[in-house]
């Protein structure tokens, strides 16, 4: 007996239905289905978009959420790309946004955070396979923000992978070359949560 799986693309994941408040992405061309974060998900996403917003203010580039899809290999397939996610925060160079697709954004943003959660956690660290995803494609700044121990982790690309991270707490303040001079308290990323 045969037994063939079914490959989903950037085409698939385009024509599902809005509607229904769950996050689907395509990891090498296998769906994948989330429901919606839970509150403190939501509350540190909002804080990491305020924390971004100055950026996007002073020109340095454009800050997004999910559910804007990131096509990793948009180049290379178009719509028949399978390396399909929905970071929850990213950021992309304001040179680089012609990146910013219509339909998706259409390259790696040059920031992903992705925020913590239960059902997603083993996919974002490392080893995860959104890791590796972000890790093939070259993301240049990789943050994993945990709600639970309110730590934010930087990670930075170089030589093909992703070095030893910079585990930030309350009290540190996350900087990056993308952004020169926007600068928040960890604490207040993580201020949201009830």
């Amino acid at each position: 007996m045969a037994i063939t799986k079914t490959r989903h693309t950037l085409a698939d994941l385009l024509a599902m239905p809005l509607e229904d408040e769950r996050i689907y992405e395509i990891l090498g061309g296998e769906l994948v289905v989330f429901s919606s974060p839970d509150e403190p998900h939501a509350a540190v996403v909002i804080g990491l978009v305020r924390f971004l917003l100055p950026a996007e203010d002073a020109g340095y580039g454009r800050v997004r959420t999910a559910p804007r899809a990131v096509a990793f290999d948009y180049a290379a397939r178009g719509e028949a790309a399978v390396d399909v996610t929905h970071p929850d925060v990213f950021f992309v160079r304001d040179e680089r946004r012609a990146i910013l697709g219509r339909r998706c954004v259409e390259a790696a943003p040059d920031l992903v955070i992705e925020v913590l959660s239960p059902s997603t956690r083993h996919l974002d660290l490392p080893g995860g396979r959104k890791w590796a995803i972000y890790e093939r494609y070259g993301v240049p700044y990789y943050w994993i923000a945990d709600p639970e121990a309110r730590t934010m982790t930087q990670y930075l690309w170089r030589d093909g992978r992703y070095g030893e991270p910079a585990v930030l707490q309350p009290g540190d303040l996350p900087t990056c070359p993308l952004f020169p001079g926007v600068v928040t308290d960890v604490a207040q990323i993580f201020a949201g949560i009830l």
